[in-house]
């Protein structure tokens, strides 16, 4: 800026401030100074723009990062552990069902055989940190071989599962037609049962009838001999051998009585047997066959989760290159060549133009204006005269303790254009109390005060200097917003006086 040295003493008319070092012409004397003073002059211009007036304090920028993980390889990798898991559980019963189709589903292989850590091979980077991407760039290429393994160990999975949904699938509807019949056969017995048990009491009873008359009629007889030799006739060898009879008849009949006794109490038993599974019949039928599609839920849950891991395959691997999902410089990368993936580490991480934040410590004596989603004023000290928008984005509720103050965190966001604004970058964040848009302003120290009265020095084209009142407005400390006849350009004086020794 431009300086004005020089000696001076104050003379005014129709409120023209000249100089006496011959400046203008003759002037009348209003007020001089009893001694000369060196005098110091500073120029600054009227500016038009907004003044921003709050609480200001100053922190650094944080650049968010977007992530691109690998988060569907861990699936990949927890699913394989566990489809090798489930190929060893079934590799017995899914050798029985090869063997009876007369084919290995897993041509000469051996079923479980599929290693689930099969190392996903990087062959190529194509970016670096630092660089420029756009959605869709390649970022690394994987190498063939290692792909191809990966994507067959998946396959083999989905070859598994699907024989084992077809086994479930068998034995669930053999299980069903077991308890189908068993339904059937304990409707139909229950539906006899009566029956039986009527036919087999009524049997027993004339095995009992039949044994009981037989032994009397013998009876019968051996009196008929008594009467005869009662009466002198000589029959006594009849009488023996029927007695003999006799005896056998009523062996018999006892046996006929206790069988009776016995199978009455077995046919009861039958009979109450078949009863209660008749009126049992569907409880039992409905037990049968509830667990049943259980086992091919859980077959078919598992071949869509091959499924699932083969198609996350295809979607996160695809032919081998992993393409950028987010636009942005690179800000790291997790693999170079030679490097296996891992679902632990990102491939790489993107800056994030929306997510350029800076922290700041607030005062409690200021905090309590701050709220979230504040409009904010950012100022970096690497660009001069350049100021960006921004809100708030969260306030830390939990104090920071110094020796003498107690202040609380708070996070603004860059709302607007922060293409050229930098990791770690130092500024100011205004929390704006009070803004003036599109107003003429100029520097503070350039108002000059009489009383409630306030004007600025404004240099003229031949170099004259012109007090010229103003209206002042808000201030950010810094700068004034003034109104007046005045306009954006005007070159303004400010002054500083030093005694001369």
């Amino acid at each position: 800026m431009e300086r004005w040295k020089g000696s001076w003493k104050k003379w005014v008319f129709g409120g023209t401030i000249t100089a006496a070092a011959g400046v203008l012409g003759v002037c009348s004397f209003v007020s001089a100074q009893s001694r000369e003073e060196s005098v110091l002059y500073k120029e600054t211009q009227i500016k038009k723009g907004t003044i921003t007036v709050g609480v200001t304090e100053s922190g650094s920028v944080t650049i968010g990062t977007n992530a691109q993980d690998l988060d569907d390889l861990q699936e990949l990798e927890s699913s394989g552990a566990q489809i090798s898991d489930t190929q060893a559980a079934s590799a017995q019963n899914t050798a029985d069902t090869q063997a009876a189709q007369g084919q290995n589903m897993f041509g000469s292989g051996t079923a479980g055989s599929s290693d689930s850590s099969t190392g996903l091979e990087v062959e190529e980077v194509f970016l670096s940190v630092g660089e420029s991407a756009r959605v869709g760039d390649a970022i690394l290429k994987l190498t063939a071989e290692s792909v191809a393994e990966y994507k067959k160990d998946l396959e083999d999975a989905c070859n598994t599962a699907q024989l084992a949904l077809k086994k479930a699938e068998l034995e669930a509807k053999t299980s069903k037609m077991n308890a189908q019949h068993t339904y059937n056969t304990d409707v139909a017995q229950g539906s006899t049962a009566q029956s039986e048990y009527d036919a087999t009491i009524a049997e027993l009873q004339a095995s009992v009838d039949l044994a009981r008359a037989k032994a009397e009629e013998s009876a019968e007889k051996i009196s008929d001999f008594q009467k005869k030799i009662s009466n002198g006739e000589s029959c006594s060898a009849e009488l023996a051998m029927e007695q003999a009879n006799y005896n056998a008849l009523a062996a018999k009949l006892q046996s006929a009585q206790n069988s009776q006794a016995i199978q009455t109490v077995e046919a009861k038993q039958k009979y109450e047997e078949a009863m209660l599974a008749y009126s049992n019949a569907g409880n039992v039928y409905q037990m049968n066959t509830s667990d049943i599609d259980v086992n091919v839920e859980e077959a078919q849950e598992e071949l869509e989760e091959a499924q699932d891991m083969l198609s996350y395959f295809q979607a996160l691997i695809g032919d081998g290159t992993i393409y950028a999902q987010y636009a942005g410089t690179v800000f790291s990368l997790g693999y170079t060549k030679g490097d296996t993936l891992s679902a632990s580490v990102n491939v790489a991480e993107f800056t994030d133009a929306e997510n350029v934040t800076m922290a700041v410590s607030v005062s409690q004596e200021d905090i309590a204006s701050v709220q979230v989603g504040n409009d904010v004023e950012i100022a970096l000290t690497a660009y001069e005269d350049k100021t960006y928008e921004g809100k708030v984005k969260a306030v830390d509720t939990s104090a920071s303790s110094g020796t003498s103050t107690v202040s609380y965190e708070v996070t603004v966001v860059f709302t607007g254009d922060a293409g050229d604004v930098y990791q770690d970058m130092t500024g100011n964040v205004t929390f704006v109390s009070a803004q003036a848009d599109d107003v003429l302003y100029v520097s503070r120290k350039a108002i000059v005060r009489e009383g409630r009265d306030t004007s600025l020095n404004i240099k003229r084209e031949d170099g004259t200097m012109e007090a010229i009142p103003v209206t002042v407005g808000i201030t950010d400390g810094i700068n004034i917003e003034i109104a007046g006849d005045i306009q954006e350009g005007d070159t303004v004086l400010i002054e500083s006086q030093v005694a001369e020794k």
